[in-house]
């Protein structure tokens, strides 16, 4: 026996059957087997049976007594209404959702672990490679380049063949790429070679972790998804030089750093084969198992796993097929273009997603400036040593942590605020962006104050809270930024994320290249007065998207 599809073939069969049910004992017997996934298919025979109970039904009702009337099930016409609403935004449950966010977020964490658990080392690798400053320097900044870019590549294929898949093969890359670092012989080419393929491989996080939350959170639960996401990535840069001064402590274990990545790696490889289902909704729908056709099992293009304690295990292994072909399944989950130059084109020149990005990368090219000076600044005018400058940098960092989960939650809320105030109305994404404009003003406030703290020599303690300021705000702008980017085109929520990744790793590369030569010609004080008034730049787009982003609705 086939189980219900939670569409339109469903909600047919109950509407030929609806007043049979509220009328007759027998009608309640089958909506009963329908829920437990035993209605029987029909044929001509049966659909003239059951015409003839519909009759025989309604000759009942005609002559039943008040008080049998009366006696009928209160419940059965709201059970019937149950079973004809639309299918749920996500159907997994919450023990697979939660299971879901721990290894996305331990994932989104191996990106930024795999850039700066590396750059302590720095010093080492130039008397080990016997290469200059500049030359030493260049592997950070290729390593950039190519994390700006490659997020691209994995999107293009997230949004079409499937998330799991991708999980797989970048992290599988990641844990060679890293024994092969780990084992590189002293040659500045493979050295550099390496570091480009590493940073390849590890620029998936982003764009995949994005997509899977946009996957299982509806619109209005996505802010706090997102930010809950987004710890992955906010631990990587506090946690990697920690790691890193703990394995360098006692000699120069350099190779070890990439061992310990590759050891990290392959844990995460191992979690995903594991327990990460396939999310798409092209492939999977909303996740309800009663979309799968038979004929999709029975030739193998699905493979959903073992089961056990109600979570699928090792699922979704290999290239998918979606689990249904019916129409109503293609309506409700579309299946984007394919991959192509041309989808990037059209995203790119996109107004709202251009607008969005180009204003998050302004952003992280001042808080990266921030970061590359905030140790040099601390050694060289504070006589910190590297314990101390370590310890510093946790003020940033928990800055990054509550910025994302506050300014998550106040995006979901406000949301929430706005439904109950306009009822009717279709909730405009760019209404989000207006929690952006108080990160802005934070990190302008940090960044003029960082920068003319270091100038004048001021106590390390208000450094330190100009600092916060910086992370708060560049952290709250950027969860906000990446959850309209999710929402702004539904079907391309990896490829929008992608593009924004793009745009903002690219400006933090070339920010950290040239802003220690602009505070030396500028000052540091007007260094970052500079920076500041970019985010005025900043704050203007994101005005412009809140009052003018409606326009663009209709082709989204």
């Amino acid at each position: 026996m086939q189980k219900p599809k939670p569409g339109a073939e469903e909600i047919t069969n109950w509407e030929l059957m609806s007043s049979a049910m509220l009328n007759s004992e027998a009608s309640f017997e089958v909506q009963k087997h329908s829920k437990e996934g035993n209605m029987p298919e029909r044929n001509p025979q049966s659909t003239d049976d059951n015409n003839k109970e519909v009759k025989a039904s309604e000759f009942t009702k005609e002559d039943a007594t008040p008080e049998e009337v009366s006696n009928k099930d209160p419940s059965a016409e709201q059970n019937i209404a149950e079973e004809i609403k639309p299918p749920p935004y996500s159907a997994f449950s919450n023990r697979e959702k939660f299971i879901i966010f721990v290894v996305i977020v331990y994932i989104g964490f191996l990106g930024p672990l795999s850039g700066n658990i590396y750059i302590p080392a720095l010093p080492i690798l130039q008397n080990i490679f016997n290469l200059s400053a500049t030359a030493i320097n260049a592997t950070v900044s290729v390593f950039m380049a190519v994390f700006a870019v490659g997020p691209l590549f994995w999107a293009s294929f997230a949004d079409f063949g499937g998330r799991k898949i991708l999980y797989m093969i970048s992290l599988a890359l990641t844990v060679v790429i890293n024994v092969l670092l780990a084992a590189v012989p002293v040659n500045v080419g493979a050295l550099f070679f390496l570091r480009i393929m590493q940073a390849f491989a590890s620029s998936s996080v982003m764009a995949l972790g994005a997509g899977t939350v946009s996957d299982i959170c509806a619109p209005k639960e996505r802010g706090k998804g997102i930010a809950y996401f987004m710890l992955g990535p906010n631990m990587g840069p506090i946690v990697a030089p920690i790691i890193a001064g703990l394995i360098l402590m006692h000699g120069s274990y350099w190779r070890w750093l990439f061992g310990f990545t590759s050891i990290m790696s392959g844990v995460g490889l191992i979690v995903v084969i594991v327990l990460l289902p396939e999310t798409l909704r092209c492939i999977v729908g909303n996740g309800d198992t009663r979309w799968v056709d038979s004929h999709s099992m029975s030739t193998g293009s699905e493979m959903r796993g073992l089961a056990g304690a109600k979570i699928l295990i090792c699922s979704d292994i290999g290239l998918l097929k979606p689990v249904a072909e019916s129409p109503e399944f293609q309506r409700l989950y579309p299946r984007p273009p394919k991959p192509s130059l041309k989808v990037y084109w059209s995203l790119v020149t996109f107004p709202p997603v251009l607008i969005c990005s180009l204003t998050t990368a302004i952003l992280f090219a001042a808080y990266y400036a921030f970061s590359v000076t905030f140790s040099h600044f601390l050694r060289e005018k504070y006589f910190l040593s590297n314990l101390q400058i370590g310890a510093c940098y946790v003020c940033p960092g928990i800055a990054l942590l509550l910025g994302s989960v506050s300014g998550g939650h106040l995006s979901d809320y406000f949301r929430l605020l706005w439904i109950k105030r306009h009822p009717n109305q279709t909730f405009p994404g760019e209404k989000r962006l207006v929690l952006q404009l108080w990160g802005l003003l934070l990190n302008i406030c940090g960044c003029i104050g960082y920068g003319w703290c270091i100038q004048f020599h001021h106590h390390l303690a208000v450094v330190l809270v100009f600092s916060f300021f910086t992370a708060f705000g560049m952290t709250w702008c950027s969860n906000t930024s990446m959850t309209y980017l999710t929402e702004c085109i539904p079907k391309r929520a990896a490829g929008t994320v992608a593009v924004g990744s793009f745009f903002r790793n690219l400006a933090a590369g070339v920010s950290s290249v040239i802003i220690m030569k602009l505070c030396d010609e500028m000052g540091v004080g007007w260094c970052f007065t500079g920076l500041a008034f970019c985010d005025v730049a900043s704050m203007a787009g994101i005005v412009y998207l809140i009052t003018s982003g409606s326009r663009w609705q209709q082709n989204r």
